[in-house]
């Protein structure tokens, strides 16, 4: 008899853990991971969800803060909690956690792209791919564009999500410089008539590294830097003219090129005050910003190079041990919808150039695009997409940043 209640115990032991597992057969499993996006909305609810990025640009805070983290509540009862730091310590955060195999970390999504993506998506510290399990990448989005499927000549294999285009530009005011410096050859004439009016950030700076990139694009070329093999040496051999060049406009830039600013910020601090003559950005209509705000003359236009300017996009990732999958995989669907690129394009917001195909649009979102106004001091789309340069490979970056290093800032 004791040996027959044993064994119905253990029957409805079973029996319970069965009916337990269909009755959650719809929502994620016990690690976040949901099968499609309906199940991640359903079990994100009422979650919040931890968003770790750059947070040095107060408007993109803002925006992030205000605009998405209020239509993220009201729409999926979702809350967004921003946390600023830079991608570095971030990658390095989920390393360490990835050698500890910490299953469960803090961070939901981060921004992220070019060699970044390239480091994280080498050493598994990402989760995916997620691009399935996300309803609006193929609703708004060309899935058959380049810079969906590569970034920085990297497979992204659905490892990302595009949020939002950047290009570099360059801002000068024509109330005091007649004709801005639309290549490299103008930009040395410029700095040696106004001596120590202008400098660019020291790479690894994201702008400034483009700063580097684009000066070799408009001296060598791109398809000389793209098809060179990716060994320092090599690099070297096609790129000493534009480090050549480097080194003689060094002697005209601020301080003389003895130091250079660790951050855009200080450059546009720097013009802001006169003090410099031009400076530089990767949100095209970063101009039309400043000038909103009142913190750049009204006289400010942004240009760039005949050549062309280097243009790439940035995205959202979910990292290997997000503790809200689900989540995450809600913030990013909406930050990609139509009403969230568009609030995004508007400078009164951010300013950044929206990932979305036009074409998909519906013709009510068509119309509130149409109504954002930019105001001024910025160059159209299509001026923009007619100089827009591809990037060359994350390996190739890292390397030209170190050469910078050797080459240009050490000799």
């Amino acid at each position: 008899m004791k040996k027959l209640k044993r064994i119905l115990v253990v029957v409805l032991s079973f029996m319970m853990i069965f009916v337990s597992a269909c009755g959650n057969k719809n929502t994620a499993n016990s690690n976040g991971d949901p099968k499609n996006f309906d199940e991640a909305l359903a079990s994100a609810k009422g979650k919040t969800v931890n968003f770790y990025g750059w947070g040095g640009d107060p408007a993109i805070n803002k925006w992030l803060d205000e605009v998405v983290a209020k239509s993220l509540k009201e729409k999926y009862d979702i809350t967004l909690n921003r946390v600023s730091m830079n991608i570095d310590e971030i990658l390095n955060k989920l390393s360490n956690e990835k050698q500890a195999a910490s299953t469960k970390g803090d961070i939901d999504v981060v921004w992220i792209n070019g060699e970044n993506f390239y480091t994280a998506k080498k050493n598994q510290l990402l989760y995916g791919p997620i691009t399935d399990k996300i309803t609006n990448y193929s609703k708004y989005l060309n899935t058959e564009d380049l810079e969906v499927n590569y970034d920085f000549g990297n497979k992204i294999e659905g490892m990302e999500v595009p949020y939002g285009k950047a290009q570099l530009v360059f801002v000068s005011d024509s109330a005091k410089v007649k004709d801005f410096p639309t290549s490299t050859e103008k930009l040395l004439e410029f700095a040696k008539a106004n001596k120590g009016k202008f400098t660019y950030p020291a790479p690894p700076d994201f702008t400034g590294s483009a700063f580097v990139r684009n000066v070799i694009y408009d001296i060598v070329g791109f398809d000389a830097l793209n098809n060179a093999k990716a060994d320092k040496e090599e690099i070297y051999k096609v790129i000493k003219p534009a480090f050549d060049y480097l080194n003689e406009l060094e002697k005209y830039l601020w301080e003389e090129g003895k130091t250079y600013p660790k951050e855009t910020s200080v450059i546009n601090k720097m013009y802001q005050d006169g003090q410099m003559l031009m400076t530089m950005s990767y949100t095209p209509l970063f101009a039309a910003q400043k000038i909103a705000l009142g913190e750049f003359p009204a006289t400010s236009q942004t240009f760039v190079f005949d050549r062309g300017n280097i243009g790439n996009t940035h995205y959202l990732a979910i990292p290997f041990n997000a503790p809200n999958k689900d989540a995450g995989l809600a913030l990013i669907n909406h930050i990609i919808s139509a009403e969230m690129q568009t609030t995004k394009y508007d400078v009164k917001n951010w300013g950044d150039l929206p990932v979305f195909d036009v074409s998909k649009l519906s013709s009510e979102e068509k119309s509130t695009l149409s109504k954002v106004d930019n105001g001024k001091g910025i160059l159209t789309p299509d001026e923009l997409l007619s100089k827009r340069k591809p990037e060359v490979s994350a390996e190739k970056v890292t390397i030209i940043e170190k050469l910078w290093e050797e080459k240009v800032l050490k000799e």
